[in-house]
């Protein structure tokens, strides 16, 4: 037997497949990757939500150990709180395997890639500033507890009751009815 041709064909068959598996693999291991930290940021606001209900029902004597208010708060952050990062997760999943990706396909390309991704992220840095200011202030709204369901509040430009706060977007309904 030949091995060493043997070898040396097992060899050009690997290099051949070499990128394609390559990406495959980073494919595979962000899709996976992506799974276990949803399931984890899944698991860690289902855990908060089920304890603020445990804490709030009712015990032998019938008295509420909390106000429904302060649950339902803490459990709506919870939430808002758990997509931001869900979502944040998936961004950066994202962008990590398509430079890998891009690091594998075309090994020389990444300097004129962070040059140009650089050029990019400026242009969208300065005119997205409102919405990164928007979703920021957002996530300290909620995380702080600044204002929830059933508030009254007055906004400059309107007032009312606040009917659903998000991240980006809070929704008060005045005493006309108007969202």
């Amino acid at each position: 037997m030949d091995w060493p041709g043997i070898w040396a064909g097992i060899v050009g068959f690997a290099t051949i497949f070499a990128t394609p598996l390559t990406v495959l693999a980073i494919i595979v291991g962000a899709i996976v990757l992506r799974w276990i930290l949803l399931r984890i940021i899944k698991r860690v606001v289902n855990r908060v939500v089920t304890g603020v209900k445990k804490k709030h029902q009712v015990d032998d004597t019938r008295e509420l150990s909390a106000s429904p208010l302060a649950a339902v708060r803490v459990v709506q952050r919870t939430r808002s709180l758990g997509s931001v990062f869900g979502n944040a997760v998936t961004g950066i999943i994202v962008i990590v395997a398509v430079l890998l990706i891009l690091y594998t396909v075309i090994p020389n390309a990444t300097g004129a890639f962070a040059l140009i991704t650089a050029a990019v992220g400026a242009g969208l840095g300065f005119g997205a500033q409102n919405i990164v200011k928007d979703v920021l202030n957002g996530i300290f709204i909620v995380g702080e507890d600044q204002l929830g369901i059933g508030d009254v509040v007055d906004l400059g430009l309107a007032t009312g009751v606040v009917e659903d706060v998000g991240i980006r977007v809070t929704q008060v309904r005045d005493v006309n009815g108007t969202l």
